[in-house]
């Protein structure tokens, strides 16, 4: 979320001082990732089981070895997540029947997704009847991905009993993928393909660690002449459990920290769980993996009363799922989380940042609601306005015939005025999504906000 170059273990004593009653994570498996020299050790340590497993030709030594990593990842399943060898798809189904904990379960569902081996198809299947709502949607992404005639009749079968939305907005989305001829991550748009970084030794291949990731972005798109934006009518949060999780068990205290953070940290070490489309909009930017952000989606909102929102959704993993231009519905998935410290995620422990601009995607530069601006008035006067909210112009357009951006005032009688911004660069108008602003100037804050509209408030 473009930062300034503080670590997770500092956000976390953020979350830890805003509320006395936490007091730590959920478990001391998690965050783990994020203390490089004692993670290094760990997964060192592991290396050679994984290597051995991988190597052996033998299934009474290969029984044994799955048997001890099995039991390591209740402590080091970060660790063993990152591995991408196909061997230990075996020691992830264990894990996912064995564990008593639905975050090392969602975590061993996510590495069977990742690993891409169909052997991992029946364990998937088995955890689409769990009874957490979070193991059954990582269940759901994994069939999704791996695909086959076996994974697309449990999510048939799974759709119709399936009650909780996000889980169900998961379905609808991995059965789209497992029957689709092409999924949209595989070669994106403008052809580009993801790889991870993998190191460590032969046949315990893994996924290179990486803190915060300042390099180049693997593509940046946007579509902002599309302007029919549907009306949102309903709402949606951006996560599962968003009331509830944040900080891997910390309070909800982070829109504002510092007085620059526009936006919020939250679902902490959840990797491959789901972003969803918080309303009906549209597409407005997509971001490949390479920078601090890691893959990033922009959503532009049109309330019933005029007033414009654009949600900003960071961190996210490699499989996304729209395009820019796209529409979106309500509660409709567009991706998943990205891994913790790595470049895929722009090197941060895995977490979403999740903001809301207050306007449309394209805005003038300098302006934000709540600014007062210089307007002309009808009898040759002029006077500082203040700026009720941005919109686009309903006729006035620039040299690429797009709509120009507009300012709605409130006149000294109190009446409002529209007042057209004159052409500015395209880059100057979309730059206003960087993360950090002093004040939060030009952005809502979404815990006060998200819960109002999706209950109807406001």
């Amino acid at each position: 979320m473009m930062r300034p170059r503080t670590t997770i273990l500092a956000l976390l004593l953020v979350g830890l001082a805003a509320g006395a009653a936490h007091s730590g994570p959920a478990h001391p498996s998690i965050g783990v990732c994020t203390r490089k020299e004692e993670f290094a050790k760990r997964q060192k340590a592991l290396d050679g089981l994984v290597a051995a497993l991988s190597a052996t030709g033998k299934e009474s030594k290969a029984k044994g070895l799955r048997k001890k990593l099995v039991k390591a990842a209740e402590k080091d399943i970060e660790c063993l997540m990152r591995y991408r060898e196909k061997a230990l798809v075996p020691v992830f189904a264990g894990v996912v029947k064995s564990s008593r904990r639905w975050f090392t379960r969602t975590r061993a569902l996510y590495a069977i997704k990742m690993l891409g081996d169909r052997a991992g198809v029946p364990a998937a299947i088995d955890a689409l009847s769990d009874k957490h709502d979070m193991v059954r949607e990582a269940a759901a992404a994994a069939l999704g991905h791996l695909g086959g005639e076996e994974a697309v009749k449990a999510l048939v079968a799974r759709r119709e009993k399936e009650k909780d939305p996000f889980v169900a907005a998961t379905i609808e989305a991995a059965h789209k993928l497992a029957t689709a001829a092409k999924r949209p991550y595989d070669v994106y748009a403008g052809g580009e393909v993801w790889k991870e970084d993998l190191v460590g030794p032969e046949g315990a291949r893994r996924v290179a660690w990486a803190w915060v990731v300042k390099g180049k972005k693997l593509f940046n798109r946007y579509d902002a002449k599309t302007l029919e934006v549907p009306v949102a009518t309903e709402f949606s949060y951006p996560i599962a459990r968003y009331e509830e999780d944040l900080f891997a068990g910390y309070p909800r205290n982070s829109f504002g920290a510092g007085g620059t953070h526009a936006g919020e940290d939250c679902a902490w070490f959840r990797e491959g769980s789901g972003y969803y489309a918080i309303a009906d909009g549209v597409v407005r930017m997509v971001q490949g993996g390479g920078g601090d952000w890691g893959f990033l989606v922009a959503i532009e909102h049109r309330l019933a009363d005029g007033r414009y929102l654009t949600a900003v959704y960071g961190h996210m993993a490699w499989d996304v799922l729209v395009e820019p231009g796209d529409l979106v519905t309500a509660g409709q998935r567009i991706g998943s989380q990205g891994l913790s410290t790595s470049v895929e995620n722009g090197g941060y422990g895995s977490h979403v940042h999740f903001g809301i601009g207050d306007g449309p995607f394209r805005r003038p530069d300098g302006v934000a609601a709540g600014d007062e601006v210089t307007v002309d008035l009808e009898d040759g006067k002029t006077a500082r306005l203040p700026v009720l909210r941005l919109v686009y112009a309903a006729e006035k357009k620039n040299s690429f015939g797009w709509p120009l951006t507009a300012m709605v005032v409130r006149r000294p009688d109190g009446t409002e005025q529209t007042v057209v911004v004159p052409e500015q660069e395209l880059s100057h108008e979309i730059r206003w999504f960087q993360a950090y602003v002093k004040d939060c100037r030009g952005w809502k804050n979404p815990q006060k906000l998200l819960p109002e509209l999706v209950n109807g408030k406001k």
